[in-house]
């Protein structure tokens, strides 16, 4: 289970990454100036910082979750 966690962690943060590169480098048809083409990098940057962040703490949950419950099934075992 700690392997799938750790490899959907990294393809979430590609699919991030890509789509942030994707929307960096192709500014939505409204933005035609420049300060709001930086706004809007800031903005897609705000998102994709927070996405890794969240995402990183999830999987940090989930592998915390499944090195708890793998003691817990060792315990049982000790007790039997």
């Amino acid at each position: 289970m700690k392997k799938w966690i750790v490899i959907f962690a990294v393809a979430a943060a590609a699919a991030l990454f890509g789509g942030a590169w994707f929307w960096a480098t192709h500014p939505p048809a409204y933005v035609t100036d420049a300060p709001k083409l930086i706004d809007h990098h800031f903005v897609v940057a705000g998102y994709t910082v927070t996405w890794v962040i969240q995402l990183s703490y999830l999987t940090w949950l989930g592998l915390k979750w499944c090195n708890q419950k793998r003691a817990a099934e060792r315990l049982d075992e000790g007790k039997r």
